[in-house]
């Protein structure tokens, strides 16, 4: 409900300054409330504000380009924001979080602009100044009632889930640990650290102290990563012994006891970071003393599995006691980490290419529809075609969303229809204005702050025809045949985008596996080469977003989708084993990000045992692949 006010105020107040200093299209500075506002916190409203201005200009400059340069010929202009709208979208597939969509706008706001500056070339400056203007009014409007008007903090919400991923991570090493099924847990723990490092991104542009912290909530990210790998190489190890029947053995038994009494004591707070290392320390030595005083013949194949359980064991207590130190420094902010701490994203080129073919494609098809048919709502429709095709790449999942988006068109126009149509031509004046249209634009923010995806783009998409057909004046003109055809635009907008997605390259599940081993296989080539090589940190930033990618593409409850994202979620576990090394012994967590170079007894070790043979055989397909 807050959310919903919020909103419909910022839309109210920013159409009443267009209206009040007569600015030529005041629908777009209602259709930018809307695109900007986050339901929420003000943090990501601030973010979007600060890139949507920076795509805003840039769009709007290669406007003012292409028009110089093709105004009078129509194929040449559509065909130049064709490619230009595809780079832009190719772009926001490399970019992160909010960059991306600065990559967006600068793409559909050349549409936006260029167009109807091409129809008009002789005011196409004056046309780009009031499109700019009422973009930038909106922007200002809704950052600032965002912001003033009962703030939710991202702050806040960041630092909740930064302590419930080390409540959780707790609860994962404990159930790995105890036998259970860390599959699912390990997906989650994943999806928490991609969620982390989004709201730290946006979180920098409300809290000033935050960016301090920001190298150090980075790092914690990674040593989650760590200690999510360890765990996972544990989790490999006692399973085996779990499905072939065979005893883990007394001795080792009494070890996992200890270590999850030690875990539990850590999550519920009774010790801290240095305490936790000391029980790991003398659990490690009580395990080193036990494996002198009762040795086994090495050719024994269960003791070699032992020997090889105890040393992941080993690499489980650094890695807990290391995100345990950098948990409490995050915290506490003790030690701010000068330079910047790398978190690299999982870019794939053959995935970013196609979303850029679909956005350039979206422009030429109902571009060649306009000329030929010389429509007058032409424009309208490869206008919404182009902010559609290149909007639907940052939202995921396009088809479905796509199908939605159409179905919201057609059965928006009705409602539409009545207000613009019947209730507006008996209003005199703004506050009957906003009493007709304010029931609406709140109706479309209640739904966008609800939780559920589906119901939240029924608000949006509803929201934006709302702004598109109502083309809200200061002295209105009401064309109902104007409007249907407005209507009829951005539902042919949205069945071409539809069919963009669905017939090129789509989202299948299958697609997203082939994209997760083309990262994969990128990550590890980069581990071995001489040249440049990317440390410990990247490798595993960049296998953790590509299984976030991969499982939201993937069925939960399918057993060939459970298999294959255990199976990516393995690389987290062997990335030290396929990189032959690690960093020191010391639990200093910066040195994981600055030195990957030092020699690793731990993984020689695991070599000399001859590793790679206990390996299942969906774990040496697993390395095939990725090697």
């Amino acid at each position: 409900m807050i959310f919903a006010a919020k909103t419909t105020a910022s839309a109210l107040i920013a159409l009443l300054i267009a209206f009040r200093f007569e600015l030529d299209q005041p629908q777009w500075t209602l259709l930018t409330v809307f695109i900007v506002s986050q339901p929420q916190h003000s943090g990501p409203v601030l973010a979007k504000s600060f890139y949507r201005i920076i795509g805003t200009l840039i769009g709007a400059s290669v406007a003012l380009v292409l028009v110089g340069l093709f105004a009078q010929e129509r194929v040449l202009f559509l065909g130049a924001l064709a490619i230009w709208i595809g780079v832009c979208t190719f772009g926001s597939q490399y970019a992160r979080n909010f960059a991306a969509y600065a990559f967006v706008l600068a793409g559909y706001t050349a549409a936006i602009v260029g167009i109807p500056g091409a129809l008009d070339a002789n005011n196409a400056f004056y046309i780009t100044t009031a499109r700019v203007t009422e973009i930038c009014l909106g922007i200002m409007v809704a950052a600032a009632v965002n912001r003033i008007v009962l703030p939710s903090s991202t702050v806040a919400a960041l630092w909740q889930s930064v302590t419930a991923a080390r409540q959780a991570l707790a609860d994962h090493v404990t159930g790995v640990l105890s036998g259970d099924n860390a599959a699912k847990s390990t997906a989650l723990l994943v999806s928490r650290t991609i969620a982390i490092e989004n709201q730290r991104a946006s979180a920098i542009f409300e809290d000033l102290s935050l960016r301090g912290r920001s190298n150090s909530l980075r790092l914690l990210n990674i040593a989650l990563l760590r200690a999510i790998g360890a765990a996972q190489m544990v989790a490999e190890q006692l399973d085996h012994f779990r499905r072939a029947g065979r005893p883990i053995g007394t001795r080792i038994d009494d070890i996992l006891t200890s270590v999850i009494s030690a875990v539990k004591l850590w999550q519920a707070g009774i010790i801290d970071a240095a305490s936790l290392e000391r029980k790991f320390r003398e659990i490690d030595a009580r395990q080193c003393l036990i494996q002198q005083l009762f040795p086994e013949p090495s050719y024994n194949d269960v003791a070699r599995r032992r020997a090889v359980t105890a040393s992941v064991l080993r690499e489980l207590f650094l890695a807990t006691t290391a995100y345990a130190e950098a948990y409490e420094s995050c915290i506490s902010n003790a030690s701010p980490i000068p330079g910047r701490v790398p978190f690299a994203p999982a870019n794939d080129l053959i995935a970013a290419l196609w979303t850029g073919l679909r956005a350039a494609l979206a422009v030429v098809v109902v571009g060649c529809f306009w000329i030929i048919s010389a429509w007058p709502h032409g424009p309208t429709a490869v206008i919404i075609a182009a902010v559609a095709t290149a909007r639907l790449a940052t939202m995921g999942h396009a088809v479905p969303l796509a199908l939605i988006t159409t179905i919201i068109f057609a059965l928006a126009t009705l409602p539409a229809f009545v207000i613009v149509e019947v209730l507006l031509p008996l209003a005199s004046g703004f506050p009957m204005f906003a009493l007709i249209v304010g029931p609406m634009l709140f109706g479309c923010a209640f739904l966008m702050s609800k939780p559920n995806p589906k119901a939240m783009l029924i608000g949006f998409m509803s929201a934006l025809l709302f702004a598109s057909v109502g083309q809200f004046q200061n002295r209105m003109v009401y064309d109902a045949v104007g409007l249907l055809n407005t209507s009829i635009a951005a539902v042919l907008a949205a069945c071409v985008s539809l069919g963009l997605w669905a017939i090129i390259a789509p989202e299948t599940a299958e697609a997203a596996r082939r994209r997760f081993l083309r990262v994969a296989r990128q990550a590890v080539s980069r581990l071995a080469i001489s040249r440049d090589p990317i440390d410990l940190a990247n490798f595993d930033s960049r296998i953790a977003e590509a299984l976030d990618h991969l499982q939201s593409h993937l069925c939960s409850d399918h057993p060939r989708d459970i298999a294959d994202l255990a199976a990516g979620i393995r690389l987290l576990g062997v990335r030290c084993a396929l990189l032959g090394r690690r960093e020191t012994d010391s639990i200093i967590l910066a040195s994981m990000v600055n030195d990957a170079s030092a020699p690793d007894s731990y993984v020689a070790g695991l070599l000399e045992y001859k590793y790679a043979q206990f390996l299942t055989q969906s774990e040496k397909e697993v390395l095939r692949d990725a090697a």
